[in-house]
C-alpha cells in the first residue's frame, strides 16, 4: 500500500508502507492482577505510523465503495496518483454573478462555468445557489445562500466538491434530501481558509456573523436497535428489538453490530441488509462471533429492566460528507501553540515532544457564537485531523448558549481524531448519533465550562480489540489530550464538565465507557475559571456501558458537586470561587446531592470513581465485571438522609467499597458471584482516612449462593511503616433490618436472602478480638459457626448486635513514635460511675497513618463499638499520663443514622477530656468543619468540633419529608 507523506511545509513525498519491526506493548496492571495490554500511548507515534496502512485497510468509507459512490464523483473530485496535488492548485478568486438578478439565483452549471474547478468561488450576500446539478470548485465561501433539496436535484446522486466550504457572515447552507442522494466532498487540494483552515466544512460566527448550516438527510425513526435474541457464529439472521422497516432501514443498508465479549477483547462486525423481516434482518454474510442478547427483569418495583444486548447501528445515510484519503504530513515547529502545554496548534501540524506528523482528513465545525448549525441523518467519514487543534468530525466550537444547535441521527465512521465535540457551548443537543471506528474520544466535552448540553441516545462502538497489536482498539497518539485519546484513559464519552445531561447512551468496547474528569480548573479559555471537582452534575440516566478494557461508568479525580454560581449567563464560569469550598461559613456541608439513575454496566473491568461524594447509584445494574463498584473515598450526603446505592442489582463481580462516613446500600439485590470488599484502596498511596467506614445494609436481598468469600477486609501493607490499620470497616444491617432479624429469631422464622447467618446482624475484621469477650456470646468468630462461614466472612467476627465506628483524629504524630490507644469496656450498665476497677474487657488499638510521614495529615485511631447505654467505654493513650490531647477530634457513628432511624448513643470517657453529662455521646454530635470530601478537618475544627466538645449537636433532618424521601432516594435530584 502507498501512503502520502508531506514534510509539513507543502513538500510532498511518496513512500511505501514500511514493515513494522517493533511494537511496544504497554501493560497496565490495574487491579487484582488483571492486565490491560496494548493500546497506543502518547509516545507511540512511530508505531501508529507503522500500523497506519493496516488500520486504513480495515476501515471503511462509502466513497471508496464502488457499489455506493457514484463514478462521476470519483472521476471528477477524488485525488489519485494520476491527478497530483500540484495539478489542483488554486488560480484566483471569483465572486459569482446571479443568472437572474431579479431573484438573485444562480444555477449549479452557471456557478461552475464562472468559477471553474480550481478557483475560490464566493456566493455573495443576496445570491442563492440552486443545487440543480453537481458542482466542483477549488473552494467555496457562502455569504448568500445555498439550497439543495429533492426539488432542486436533477440527479439521483449529486455532489458538491471543494477544498473547503465556509459559510460566513449571514450565509445559509440549506440541504434537505429525502429521496435523492447528496455527497459533500472535501478535496485535498491545498485550499486553506483563514479561519477554518484546510479540508474544512463549516460556519464562521463571531460578532458580525450569523451563519446557518441546516442539513437533513432521509428520516429514520431509529438509527440503532438491539438484538432481541442471541446471534450465534455462522448465523445469517439477526433478530432485533424493533421492526427494521418501521425504523426506516432499507435493503442494502450497512449495519454494524457491537461485540459483547468482555474487557475490550472482542471485535465487532459489519454487514449489508439482504432482506427485511418484521422482527429482524437477513444478512449478506454470516456472523463471525457470538453476540449476546440478555434481558434482566426489574428486581423491584422501583427499578427498570436491563438490556444486556448487542447494539446494531445503521451506518448508511443518503447524505454523505466525505473527502480525499487521510494524508500524513510533517510538523512545523514555527506554528503557535493554541493551549499552553498541549503542544498543538489550530494553524496546522505543530511539532511536539511526542509528535512529528499529523494525520489529516476532513473536519466540520461551527466556529464561535452567532448563527446555528443543525446536521441530521448525515454520514461523516474520513474525518478528524490527528494532532491539529480543533479539527474533528462534528464540532460545536465556543458557540456559548445555542439551544437550537443540533447533531442528530448522524453516522460517523473512520475518524482519526475523536467524533463529536462540544466546546464552550451550552444547551446544544447531540442525539441518536451512531459512531463506529472513531479513534480517541467518541463524544468529547472539552473545556469544563460547558453546561446543560443534551447528550442523548447515542451509540458508540469501538470495533477493535484493545490488545490487537496493530489496531490497538480505538486509541490514538499525538492529540492534544492523551487522557481522552490514548490508552491512558481513552473513552467513548469524555467530559471535563459534569454539568451536562447524559441520557440513554450506549458505549461498547472502548478503554472506558464514560469518563467525567474532575480535579482541574478548566482548560483553554476556561482555565482558572471553573471548579471542575465541584460542578453540579447533570442528569445521568439510562446509559449502558459494556465490554470496556477499564471502566464503564467512571468519574476520575475528586467529584464533590456543590451549588455554585455557575450559569449559562456566566458562560459556565465560577465567578465566586469561594462557593467551590467544601464548607459554609458555619462549617456545614456545601454538597449538592445527585443520582446516577438506571445506568447499566457489564463486562467491564471497573465501574465507579476514585474520590466522589453526594453521588447516588439509583437503579444501577452492574454485572459480569471484575469490579462492579470501584470507589476509593466518599462522604455522607449533605442532605443527611440519602443512600449511596438504592434499588440496584449486582451480580458476578467484586464490589470495591470506599472509606469514610456511612455508606448505605438500600433495597438492593446482590446475586451470585458478588463479593463485598471493605476499604478498597485505603492507605494505598494517600487514599482513605482511618479505614473504618460503616456499611449499612438496609432492606437488601443477598441472593448469592456461591460458597466462596462473600465479604473480605484488607490485609496488605503498601506503606513503608507498620502504622497501617486498613483492616477496618463495619458491615451492619440497618436498625429496621436488625429488628426483622430479631423478630425472626424470636418466632423461629427463617429469613430468606439474608447476608448473615441467623441471628447475626454485623461483621468486622478478626483484629478486634475484644468483641469476643462481650457477654452472652453476642460476638463470635465466623469460624466457630463452621468452615464455610470462616471463608465466607474472611475469618471475621460476627455479632448479634449492631456495631458503629468510633474514631479519634490526631495530628502531628509520627508513625515511628506514635503511642497506641487503650480501649476499656464495662458492661455493668452504670455508666461512667461504673468504670471502677479493672475493665471487663480491653483492647490495644494501633496508630494509623495514611501515607508516609509528612505525606498526609490523615491519621489517628479507629475501632468498632457496640452502641447503647448498658455498657461504657474508656479511651486512653499508652503514654505516661494516658491523656488524649484536647485538640484531637473524636467522632462516633453518623448523623444519618439518627436522621433515618433514631438517635444512637454511647457512654464514653476520654482520659484528659470531658464528654459531658455521664459521658453520653450522640450519633448527632457536631460534625462541622470535619470532612467535605476535599477538605479533611479544617484548621478551625481542632479542639473545637466533633464529639466531647462544647459544639452543639447537628440539627436533626426529617428524612420522612422533603426531596430525600424516607427511603434515602433523591426524588428530585
Amino acid at each position: 500500500m502507498s501512503l502520502r507523506i508531506s514534510s509539513g511545509r507543502g513538500h510532498v513525498m511518496m513512500c511505501n508502507h514500511p514493515l513494522k519491526t517493533l511494537f511496544i506493548t504497554l501493560t497496565l496492571v490495574i487491579a487484582l492482577g488483571h492486565p490491560v495490554s496494548a493500546g497506543y500511548t502518547q509516545s507511540q507515534e512511530s508505531d501508529y505510523l507503522s500500523d497506519f496502512g493496516a488500520i486504513v485497510s480495515r476501515s471503511y468509507a462509502a466513497v471508496d465503495d464502488s457499489s455506493v459512490a457514484p463514478s462521476e464523483l470519483i472521476a471528477t473530485c477524488k485525488l489519485s496518483s494520476q491527478r497530483s496535488l500540484a495539478a489542483m492548485t488554486f488560480n484566483g478568486e471569483t465572486e459569482v454573478v446571479p443568472d437572474n438578478p431579479a431573484d438573485g439565483t444562480i444555477s449549479a452549471s452557471s456557478l461552475s462555468n464562472q468559477c471553474g474547478s480550481d478557483r475560490l468561488c464566493v456566493i455573495p450576500d443576496g445570491v442563492t445557489l440552486v443545487m440543480d446539478g453537481s458542482v466542483n470548485v477549488g473552494a467555496l465561501i457562502v455569504r448568500g445562500s445555498l439550497k439543495w433539496t429533492d426539488i432542486t436535484s436533477t440527479q439521483t446522486n449529486q455532489f458538491l466538491c471543494a477544498g473547503y466550504i465556509a459559510v460566513e457572515d449571514s450565509g445559509e447552507f440549506q440541504m434537505n434530501l429525502q429521496s435523492s442522494n447528496g455527497w459533500i466532498y472535501i478535496k485535498n487540494n491545498g485550499a486553506v481558509h483563514e479561519t477554518l483552515r484546510s479540508r474544512a466544512f463549516g460556519a464562521v460566527g463571531g460578532s458580525s456573523g450569523n451563519p446557518k448550516i441546516d442539513i437533513t438527510g432521509r428520516h429514520m425513526e431509529r438509527t440503532w436497535s438491539l438484538l432481541s435474541e442471541p446471534m450465534l457464529s455462522g448465523s445469517y439472521r439477526m433478530k432485533l428489538l424493533h421492526n427494521p422497516t418501521l425504523m426506516g432501514w432499507r435493503i442494502g443498508d450497512r449495519i454494524g453490530i457491537a461485540t459483547t465479549r468482555g474487557q475490550s477483547k472482542g471485535e465487532s462486525q459489519t454487514f449489508r441488509i439482504a432482506s427485511l423481516e418484521s422482527n429482524g434482518i437477513i444478512l449478506d454474510d454470516s456472523a463471525e462471533d457470538d453476540y449476546d442478547a440478555e434481558f434482566v427483569p426489574p428486581h423491584s418495583a422501583n427499578s427498570e429492566a436491563a438490556l444486556l444486548s448487542a447494539e446494531v447501528s445503521n451506518l448508511s445515510r443518503n447524505i454523505i460528507i466525505t473527502g480525499d484519503d487521510f494524508e500524513i504530513i510533517g510538523c512545523d515547529d514555527t506554528l503557535p501553540e493554541s493551549v499552553q502545554g498541549e503542544e498543538t496548534s489550530t494553524q496546522g501540524c505543530r511539532c511536539a515532544s511526542f509528535r512529528k506528523t499529523c494525520t489529516v482528513g476532513l473536519h466540520t465545525i461551527h466556529m464561535s457564537a452567532g448563527g446555528v448549525t443543525k446536521i441530521q441523518n448525515t454520514r461523516i467519514e474520513k474525518c478528524g485531523q490527528r494532532g491539529i487543534e480543533g479539527k474533528y468530525c462534528l464540532h460545536f466550537h465556543k458557540m456559548e448558549d445555542c439551544p437550537d444547535c443540533l447533531y442528530k441521527n448522524n453516522a460517523i465512521e473512520n475518524s482519526h481524531q475523536r467524533g463529536i465535540i462540544v466546546h464552550g457551548t451550552h444547551q446544544s443537543t447531540v442525539e441518536a448519533n451512531v459512531l463506529y471506528d472513531v479513534r480517541g474520544a467518541g463524544i468529547y466535552i472539552e473545556d469544563g465550562n460547558e453546561m446543560w448540553n443534551k447528550i442523548m441516545y447515542n451509540v458508540i462502538t469501538c470495533p477493535w480489540k484493545l490488545d490487537d497489536s496493530v489496531l490497538n482498539g480505538c486509541t490514538v497518539p499525538g492529540t492534544s489530550n492523551r487522557e481522552a485519546d490514548t490508552v491512558l484513559n481513552q473513552a467513548g464519552i469524555f467530559t471535563l464538565s459534569a454539568t451536562n445531561d447524559l441520557i440513554g447512551n450506549r458505549v461498547s468496547n472502548s478503554f472506558n465507557g464514560m469518563l467525567i474528569q474532575a480535579g482541574g480548573s478548566g482548560r483553554g479559555s476556561a482555565n482558572g475559571k471553573v471548579c471542575t471537582s465541584d460542578a453540579q452534575i447533570g442528569r445521568i440516566e439510562g446509559n449502558t456501558f459494556h465490554s470496556h478494557g477499564r471502566f464503564g461508568t467512571y468519574t476520575l479525580g475528586s467529584n464533590y458537586p456543590k451549588s455554585t454560581d455557575r450559569t449559562i449567563l456566566t458562560n459556565g464560569y465560577n465567578v465566586d470561587q469561594s462557593l467551590c469550598e467544601g464548607f459554609n461559613s458555619d462549617g456545614t456541608d456545601r454538597g449538592l446531592p445527585m443520582a446516577i439513575r438506571n445506568n447499566v454496566d457489564y463486562a467491564n473491568v471497573f465501574v465507579g470513581h476514585y474520590n466522589a461524594g453526594d453521588i447516588q447509584y439509583n437503579g444501577h445494574t452492574s454485572m459480569k465485571s471484575h469490579n462492579l463498584i470501584y470507589w476509593k473515598e466518599t462522604k455522607n450526603f449533605a442532605d443527611g438522609c440519602s443512600s449511596h446505592v438504592i434499588d440496584s442489582y449486582y451480580a458476578d463481580g467484586n464490589m470495591a467499597l470506599p472509606d469514610q462516613g456511612t455508606f448505605i446500600m438500600e433495597r438492593t439485590v446482590f446475586d451470585n458471584g458478588v463479593k463485598l470488599e471493605a476499604n478498597h484502596h485505603c492507605n494505598v498511596g494517600t487514599t482513605g482516612v482511618l479505614c473504618m467506614p460503616q456499611y449499612i445494609l438496609h432492606d437488601i436481598k443477598w441472593k448469592n449462593r456461591n460458597g466462596d468469600k462473600w465479604i473480605y477486609f484488607q490485609d496488605l501493607n503498601t506503606q513503608g511503616h507498620n502504622s497501617n490499620q486498613n483492616h477496618g470497616g463495619i458491615f451492619c444491617l440497618s436498625p429496621p433490618s436488625v429488628i426483622e432479624v430479631q423478630n425472626a429469631m424470636s418466632s423461629g422464622d427463617i429469613m430468606e436472602d439474608a447476608i448473615f447467618p441467623p441471628g447475626y446482624v454485623s461483621l468486622v475484621s478478626a483484629k478486634f478480638t475484644y468483641l469476643l469477650s462481650a457477654p452472652d456470646d453476642v460476638c463470635v468468630k465466623s469460624s466457630s459457626l463452621g468452615g464455610e462461614y470462616d471463608d465466607r466472612y474472611n475469618g471475621g467476627i460476627l455479632c448479634k448486635v449492631p456495631l458503629r465506628a468510633l474514631k479519634i483524629y490526631t495530628r502531628n504524630l509520627d508513625s515511628n513514635s506514635a503511642p497506641g490507644l487503650v480501649a476499656e469496656v464495662w458492661f455493668n450498665g452504670n455508666g461512667i460511675v461504673g468504670q471502677v476497677g479493672t475493665a471487663d474487657i480491653s483492647q490495644h488499638i494501633n496508630f494509623h497513618q495514611i501515607g508516609g510521614n509528612g505525606q498526609s495529615s490523615k491519621q489517628g485511631f479507629s475501632m468498632p463499638v457496640i452502641p447503647g447505654t448498658d455498657l461504657s467505654y474508656r479511651l486512653s493513650l499508652t503514654t505516661n499520663d494516658g491523656n488524649i490531647p484536647a485538640d484531637w477530634v473524636i467522632e462516633f457513628s453518623d448523623p444519618v443514622i439518627g436522621n433515618r432511624w433514631g438517635i444512637e448513643k454511647i457512654i464514653l470517657a476520654i482520659q484528659g477530656r470531658d464528654c459531658g453529662v455521664d459521658g453520653l455521646v450522640s450519633s448527632q454530635h457536631d460534625r462541622t468543619f470535619l470532612w467535605s470530601g476535599e477538605v479533611f478537618i479544617d484548621s478551625i475544627a481542632w479542639g473545637n468540633n466533633g464529639a466531647c466538645t462544647e459544639a452543639p449537636d447537628m440539627e436533626m433532618v426529617d428524612c420522612q419529608s422533603g426531596s430525600t424521601g424516607a427511603s434515602g432516594t433523591m426524588e428530585d435530584a
